[in-house]
């Protein structure tokens, strides 16, 4: 993660200027800036009063100060707890730490005018109405930002570039023999080091020591996290991922096409991702799409993170490093195939969502989760094995999937029913797309013209994980008939339905079997009233390949009760599968008389 960073800064160097390179960006939140005005009258400057407006591309000179410095790199600060006055007290301590033109001037006059610039600092932060919105304090001169002025920059530069406890040794990433003083961690601030691989060398007693910088390295790696943190950087659930490209052989080099195509992939993604509320949202198919249609990169590293509460310090939970466009290019063509699939069952998309809400999901239910934004363990291992091509845990999935959809079915509300069935598709979308990601299938598209009996054979032969046994190729017959089943019912106004006795999708074979021979008994009362004919030969006919299926397994099943009640989910997600026109348009509007 620090080489990709700081081959970021390298490729970029050249779009900023050295006080560009060691700025920080302000953060999201802070979208308005309070300045306190400042014109030239003759050779002096003389305040004419404070105005609110937005954030702009100006060069404010911003830097986190460090809680042992006494004075701030420049005159753009956040609010602090002493407000307004305390930012004040702060800029008259740089203008004293730093003398110059400028500085002594602006001394005289925060110190002369220090109750009405409050007082007016206080007025215009009141006129902030939105709740999300924060301002920061700079100071203009002449309309001009502190960026600009040659006095400012330079003090700016010799404060951020001085090396405390100078010496001579190798620099971590350049290996040169030279001054060495600034750490990575003057950069980097990680609350932990869990994560193997995403920092090279660094540990809890010995990154300072291990990872000295020269003042040269220190530049590029604090841009290439500028840069990391304000363009490659999108919210992940309730956390955040970088996306950092590596480059190789040839494509190494700092021409301008270069340094304006190196991250032609990624430079969009902060727009096309954004969100109403400002935030980046959607680390989905669309931005997988998007990477695996280029070829500027050679790898991409995906690091995973969250921020401390309150202080300047980042967690990684979850590197995953050197993902190839290859990699990208396959994650693509699977989930396309997978949705296309299954089209026929309401076109589930492939989202990483439900992965995200099934393991959180599981681990509530285990009692085993948390207010932390880490996501669960699970999750995150199945996150590694989509970018990494490493087998996917089914049966982990499969169990996790049950529990979760069970109770999130029998605890929903009627209004609620819509979004809990789109869940469920998209679970056995998700399960087909991660057995399908390292077993690619050979042959077209499925034909949807043939015989039921041939047509539901070739649906099986796509997902061999899943459908492997005449047991399981039963079980899912089931699940399409209880679904069926289970439709009438609700439509009637039934209070118990098919579903209470599913167990929790916890049945046995005696289960299945005795669950079967309900459901058949059900439907030889439903349809009696029943008005479209051919609705009743559907259902009939399913029946029929129960049978077949049922005949073939025998009375000894191989498969485990996992296998059996998730092929019965993905039964019940089916229920289109088969279905003709006419059929279907009573499948979905339940067309049942009432009884007399």
């Amino acid at each position: 993660m620090i080489k990709s960073v700081y081959e970021i800064g390298i490729w970029h160097e050249d779009e900023f200027d050295e006080t560009q390179q060691l700025t920080e960006d302000l953060g999201k939140k802070y979208t308005r800036v309070i300045t306190i005005d400042l014109e030239t009258e003759g050779d002096k400057l003389l305040y004419s009063g404070c105005r609110l407006g937005y954030k702009t591309d100006a060069n404010y000179l911003y830097r986190k100060t460090p809680s042992a410095k006494p004075d701030p790199y420049s005159l753009t600060l956040k609010p602090s707890r002493k407000g307004p006055a305390g930012l004040i007290d702060r800029f008259v301590k740089f203008c004293e730490m730093h003398p110059g033109k400028l500085a002594n001037d602006i001394k005289d006059i925060l110190s002369e005018n220090k109750e009405k610039i409050v007082g007016d600092v206080e007025e215009q932060a009141g006129q902030i109405t939105e709740k999300n919105e924060f301002y920061f304090l700079t100071v203009l001169i002449d309309g001009r930002s502190v960026g600009t002025f040659k006095e400012f920059r330079t003090v700016f530069l010799n404060e951020v570039q001085k090396l405390p406890n100078s010496r001579r040794g190798g620099c971590f990433l350049c290996g040169k023999e030279t001054e060495v003083g600034a750490r990575v961690s003057n950069i980097f601030k990680f609350a932990t080091i869990d994560q193997p691989g995403f920092a090279h060398m660094m540990s809890n007693k010995s990154h300072d020591v291990t990872m000295p910088l020269c003042q040269e390295c220190f530049s590029k790696l604090a841009l290439g996290k500028r840069i990391a943190d304000d363009k490659l950087t999108l919210n992940f659930y309730d956390s955040q991922v970088y996306v950092l490209p590596r480059f190789a052989g040839n494509r190494i080099g700092k021409s301008q096409q270069f340094t304006e195509n190196s991250l032609s992939a990624l430079k969009s993604l902060t727009d096309s991702f954004r969100g109403k509320d400002g935030r980046y949202e959607r680390f989905e198919s669309r931005l997988i799409k998007k990477l695996s249609k280029e070829d500027a990169y050679s790898t991409l590293n995906f690091v995973f993170f969250v921020k401390s509460r309150g202080k300047d310090e980042v967690k990684v939970y979850l590197n995953i490093e050197d993902v190839p466009p290859s990699r990208m290019t396959a994650i693509t063509n699977t989930a396309d195939s997978i949705e296309t699939e299954l089209r026929s069952l309401g076109s589930p998309r492939i989202r990483f969502k439900i992965l995200w809400k099934v393991f959180k999901g599981y681990a509530q239910l285990k009692k085993n989760s948390s207010d932390s934004p880490v996501p669960p363990t699970n999750f995150l291992e199945f996150m590694r094995t989509i970018f990494k091509s490493t087998k996917a845990d089914l049966n982990l999935f499969k169990k996790a999937s049950m529990r979760y959809f069970y109770s999130l079915k029998m605890n929903a509300k009627e209004s609620e029913l819509e979004s809990v069935f789109f869940d469920r598709n998209s679970i056995v979308a998700m399960g087909y797309f991660l057995d399908r990601l390292n077993n690619p299938l050979e042959g077209g598209v499925l034909g949807l013209k043939k015989p039921k009996e041939e047509l539901l054979e070739g649906y099986f032969e796509r997902y061999p994980g899943f459908f492997a046994n005449d047991d399981l190729k039963l079980t899912f017959v089931i699940g399409m008939i209880h679904a069926l089943v289970v439709a009438i019912q609700k439509d009637q106004g039934y209070t118990g339905t098919a579903d209470q006795r599913i167990k929790g999708y916890r049945m046995k074979p005696d289960d299945f079997r005795e669950h079967l021979t309900y459901l058949r008994d059900k439907h030889k009362h439903y349809s009696k009233k029943i008005k479209n004919a051919s609705h009743i030969g559907f259902v009939e006919k399913l029946f029929e390949l129960a049978g077949r299926y049922q005949l073939n397994a025998g009375m000894k099943w191989k498969s485990s009760l996992t296998d059996l009640n998730y092929a019965f989910l993905c039964g019940e997600a089916s229920k289109n599968l088969l279905m003709g026109s006419s059929e279907k348009e009573v499948a979905e509007e339940a067309t049942v008389e009432e009884e007399e």
